[in-house]
């Protein structure tokens, strides 16, 4: 056991190093903690076995025994946004020459890049009594963000800012919570417990620079225009109450659990304090919940959740930004006029209460959110457990409010999952989870202020897996069936991230752009991307074996223009792979190899050009084209043994897509079973 304590250890380590942003589902946060809540809808509240699940409610800590869990999870989010014209809700107006209620001429459609994040988690847990239970975690709470390759809030034409959609845009929010737990068993059946819960956050924001002023007047909807955008990361940190309850009744059949979580009061992003209400304050709200479980059988666990997110606590998440407009549109040529209604109550111009960093300055409008989540575990045999759920919260968002959603689309209501755990042996189990959150389209009402009209959607994929190593077990649900333990030797599952080219996208992108609105100037190009990629496979011996894999080349971007009239085009293509191929493997040492891979690949082409006219306000215009298909790939690499199971990976490969070839170079790990 002392060397599955420093796997743990080392792996957690560089895990929690690894962190990237999470894209929260329930409002800004995660729908549950833990790959085992995950697979159950996030219940938590009144059954959790792992060391994660004190996260939801410190009382279960009583129920963990003594345990270290460690996990990861691919996150993928799809996030796509319109403004303006682009959205197809705004009528043209002729005699205008344009859409008279797209203010400003922020009209665009951009779907994120950087869909695919890693989500590290881990935790333990101890009885230091019969009665006294201690435990610490680091979970992802949640976050949100985007990174549009098209700058939809960027001015156009004849308006005081020049062009500059070409420049990102997007917001990066991360959340870590490290609840430091103390639990008492007051008798059989009752138990108390509380955290001490430890918080940081990072932010940043880019492409904003059209809020700092927006026209040739003083008009301006920031009190500090210099602390509003592209000042890089920031960092926050805080610390807040978790008080947690547990009652078991019907002997032991019903189980009700009960938590409160506080405010979190964090530091000030003072980076950003021209974007957050109260100067930078971005505190995280409080929330309240009840769960129930029920064991109709020993190994049959129906659970359900109810929690209340209080985001009117916060002024930076509760606060009302841009609504609707009453009136005439701001002249944005000669930048006469008022911004009307930001928020809706009222207009606001230098000087005034309701300018972004102001103590009741303008927010994302979150309105207070109820989560509803549900879930079933079936003990199979001795050492299988499945699981099913489904967790549902109302959409915080409200639809005039989508002027600043369009940066951190979080309007996600239905969630479905399953999940698995498998007890290798009596020390080690093995949990996994998919979630599925479907998309939920959210447009505003027409003379939503500053945009026009605004859309947004978004959908996600969650993949967990997690390591528990059981000291002296809990509480279990198995079943009593016996079960032959499952030979893994030779499966591996890994991970890689590294840079993707694609060598001929400046002809690639010409061509497509000829197609569409005519024969572009010369292209400029950028055709490099982030790749990231998630394999599995099997070591038939040391010499060969098999592998398939997701692999995720991200967006490439291209620029120029057409004539008649005069037009700037955007252009990018969003590419991906499924893959299966044969692996040779040279052993060069007890802890060198090399090796490489053919196999065939089933893959998808994605290009998007989306046009401008120069010199007009709000005139655009948009193609796409999907390829798909199925082509061969081949790859060489190295990998080194850093511990008996965990193997560091470096490689390069090359894919063929249509008329692109793409190469990608990554380094990553994988983990042996």
């Amino acid at each position: 056991m002392k060397k599955s304590a420093f796997h743990l250890g080392t792996l957690s380590a560089a895990l929690i190093l690894a962190h990237g942003s999470a894209h929260a589902t329930n409002g800004l946060f995660m729908p549950g903690f833990g790959y085992r809540a995950i697979g159950m809808g996030g219940v938590g509240i009144a059954y959790g076995r792992d060391s994660l699940s004190v996260a939801a409610n410190p009382a279960n800590i009583v129920n963990t025994g003594m345990r270290g869990d460690m996990g990861a999870a691919i996150f993928n989010a799809e996030r796509h946004a319109c403004t303006g014209s682009a959205t197809g809700l705004l009528t043209y107006v002729p005699a205008a020459g344009s859409y008279p209620q797209s203010q400003f001429g922020f009209d665009g459609c951009s779907e994120s890049n950087n869909k695919y994040y890693v989500m590290p988690e881990m935790g333990m847990t101890m009885p230091l009594t019969e009665q006294l239970h201690v435990g610490i975690a680091f979970v992802p709470l949640g976050g949100g963000g985007t990174s549009y390759p098209y700058n939809f809030f960027s001015y156009a034409g004849t308006t005081p800012r020049t062009p500059t959609h070409e420049e990102k845009l997007g917001v990066d929010l991360m959340i870590l919570q490290a609840p430091i737990t103390v639990g008492y068993k007051i008798n059989e059946h009752h138990a108390v417990a509380a955290s001490l819960s430890l918080a940081a956050s990072r932010f940043r924001a880019y492409g904003l620079q059209a809020f700092q002023k927006f026209d040739k007047s003083v008009t301006a909807i920031t009190s500090d225009p210099a602390h509003l955008t592209n000042n890089g990361f920031d960092y926050a940190y805080g610390a807040g109450v978790k008080l947690g309850y547990l009652g078991e009744f019907l002997d032991d059949r019903l189980t009700m659990g009960v938590v409160y979580n506080s405010r979190t009061y964090m530091t000030k992003f003072d980076k950003y304090r021209g974007l957050f209400a109260e100067q930078g304050d971005f505190d995280l709200p409080e929330s309240y919940g009840i769960g129930l479980s029920i064991k109709p059988m020993k190994n049959l666990v129906i659970a359900a959740d109810v929690l209340r997110v209080k985001y009117s606590g916060v002024a930076a998440m509760s606060n009302r930004g841009p609504g609707t407009y009453t009136g005439t549109p701001i002249n944005n040529t000669t930048g006469d006029g008022p911004i009307e209604a930001i928020p809706s109550h009222g207009s606001t111009t230098t000087g005034t209460p309701k300018e972004l960093g102001n103590d009741q300055g303008m927010g994302f409008g979150f309105k207070d959110q109820t989560v509803y989540k549900l879930g079933i575990q079936y003990g199979v045999n001795q050492r299988l457990q499945v699981r099913a759920g489904y967790n549902y919260g109302k959409n915080p968002i409200p639809d005039d409010q989508l002027t600043f959603a369009t940066l951190a689309p979080a309007n996600t209501e239905k969630h479905y999952s399953l999940g698995f755990t498998y007890k290798a042996s009596e020390e080690l189990e093995i949990t996994g989870a998919y979630m599925y959150v479907p998309s939920n389209p959210q447009q505003s009402p027409l003379k939503q202020n500053v945009v026009g009209a605004a859309t947004i959607d978004m959908h996600q994929n969650i993949f967990g897996v997690s390591l528990g190593w059981v000291l002296d077990p809990g509480p279990t649900e198995y079943g009593d069936a016996p079960m032959e333990a499952l030979d893994l030797t030779g499966i591996y599952m890994g991970f890689g991230i590294g840079q993707a080219q694609v060598n001929n996208w400046t002809k690639y992108a010409a061509d497509f752009v000829n197609s569409s609105f005519g024969t572009p100037s010369p292209v400029s190009a950028d055709k490099r991307s982030l790749g990231f990629k998630v394999f599995g496979g099997y070591q038939v011996n040391k010499y060969f074996g098999v592998e398939g894999g997701f692999v995720d080349f991200n967006d490439v971007k291209a620029s120029s223009t057409v004539t008649g009239p005069a037009r700037s085009v955007y252009t990018t293509a969003e590419n991906d792979a499924w893959t299966l191929a044969a692996v040779g493997a040279l052993p060069v040492s007890k802890r060198v190899s090399v090796f490489a891979k053919l196999g065939a690949s089933s893959w998808s082409s994605n290009l998007r050009s989306v046009t401008t006219q120069l010199g007009a306000i709000a005139n655009t215009a948009a193609a796409s084209k999907r390829n798909r298909g199925v082509d061969l790939f081949y790859g060489l690499g190295a990998s080194y043994a850093l511990l008996d199971n965990v193997d560091l990976r470096g490689e390069v490969e090359r894919y063929k897509f249509d008329n692109l070839d793409i190469d990608l170079m990554t380094a990553g790990l994988a983990v042996k079973f």
